[in-house]
């Protein structure tokens, strides 16, 4: 993210860093950080080409995260202030959560990268990793910042937090059916949240996933209202005796909401927040939900734009939906995995596979294809448009 003559990053070693965009060739050596210039001043290429360090946050060091795989977010700023996803996770058996107290989601002053505020949940209910950038939005007059959790869980909090250093809730939404069940192994029920939350006239969008090494699965699109408070999930879950089981953050409950065996179950939620919910649609006709016209898990992030929403999912399958009813118009199999988000743009969308195509389609209700174009090989991050140009970066 780029501002003025200041680009802020999250690193691989998991890091948030901000540096100069004119490095040394302003003449300056900006920040705390005076290491950075060469020894020798008459180095005029390493002088030149190295990276002024205005200020690092270290998330392992001074949070005590544990990232799983890699450490992947994409910072929002608002204001002054920069939201950041720590994707904080399991260890390599897949089962333990070495910083299960340690932020999962937090906030920074940009200009000096200060801790405002942290949250950890979802705790020891991580099922795998958290990798959702965070998105922003006003609603009723009341600024939202939406992080996707690991849990499978969407969290909306208060921006400025609580005013003492901790997060400050104002909903949460479970993305997953009570009695969908997480495995490693095999086909699992259970996904958590990849892609970015994606706002659109007043409203929260947001479909979940997995990892890809994990296999494909079934996934869910959800629409949903910002307005309400507290748990506005579509279910609850409750016991034998009718009585809510509310989620503990001590791992217990993991895998799976509820043990149908010790008779719970859920129930709908009086309090859901859920607009609509795409889990496919038969447009054939053919009295069943084909492959194409399923909503699979997906890691990427929906695209909206006059009130068509399109997005893909990790088995290939494209999807144009009304973003107000959640009806589908059309779908597309890419016959390959896809791993990236949907662009859209001068009236074009445009899709990625890991075949290395993108295949393009004139933006409307009925499906039309302009091309696909082979890239060579794996296209696993969405296309992007800077200048009138088009952006195309593959594996």
């Amino acid at each position: 993210m780029v501002i003025g003559d200041r680009v802020w990053f999250v690193s691989s070693r998991g890091e948030v860093l901000c540096l100069d965009t004119e490095g040394f060739r302003d003449g300056e050596n900006d920040g705390p950080f005076t290491a950075e210039k060469p020894d020798k001043p008459d180095v005029v290429w390493d002088e030149q080409h190295e990276a002024d360090v205005v200020w690092k946050f270290d998330m392992m060091g001074q949070l005590g995260t544990s990232q799983h795989n890699m450490c992947s977010c994409s910072l929002t700023c608002i204001d002054n202030v920069l939201f950041v996803c720590s994707s904080n996770g399991v260890d390599e058996s897949h089962v333990n959560i070495p910083a299960p107290k340690s932020a999962s989601f937090f906030a920074l002053d940009r200009n000096t990268g200060k801790v405002l505020w942290t949250d950890s949940s979802p705790g020891k209910n991580i099922l795998h990793g958290q990798w959702s950038s965070p998105s922003y939005g006003v609603f009723g007059g009341q600024a939202q910042i939406l992080f996707g959790g690991g849990d499978g869980w969407l969290y909306s909090f208060d921006p400025a937090g609580d005013g003492q250093g901790k997060s400050k809730l104002l909903w949460k939404f479970d993305c997953n059916p009570k009695t969908a069940k997480y495995s490693v192994s095999g086909k699992s029920e259970r996904n958590h949240v990849i892609g970015t939350p994606v706002v659109y006239d007043g409203l929260v969008y947001i479909a979940i996933g997995e990892d890809p090494e994990h296999g494909e699965g079934n996934g869910h699109l959800w629409c949903i209202d910002p307005t309400k408070r507290g748990d506005v999930s579509p279910e609850l879950a409750v016991d034998k005796d009718g009585k809510e089981i509310v989620d503990p953050k001590d791992g217990t409950r993991r895998l799976q909401a509820i043990n149908p065996d010790n008779g719970e179950k859920s129930i709908p939620n009086p309090n859901s927040a859920a607009v609509w919910h795409f889990v496919g649609e038969d447009l054939n006709g053919n009295k069943k939900i084909d492959f194409e016209e399923e909503m699979h898990r997906t890691m990427g992030t929906c695209a909206i734009k006059d009130d068509l929403l399109y997005v893909i999912d990790l088995s290939g399958a494209a999807h144009c939906i009304d973003a107000k009813t959640g009806k589908a118009y059309w779908n597309y199999d890419m016959f390959a995995a896809s791993w990236g988000s949907v662009l859209i743009v001068d009236g074009k969308v445009y899709f990625g596979d890991e075949d290395g195509d993108v295949a393009i389609f004139k933006h409307g209700k009925e499906m039309e294809e302009i091309a696909t174009n082979s890239c060579g090989n794996s296209v696993y991050s969405p296309p992007i448009v800077a200048n009138d140009v088009l952006f195309i970066t593959n594996k």
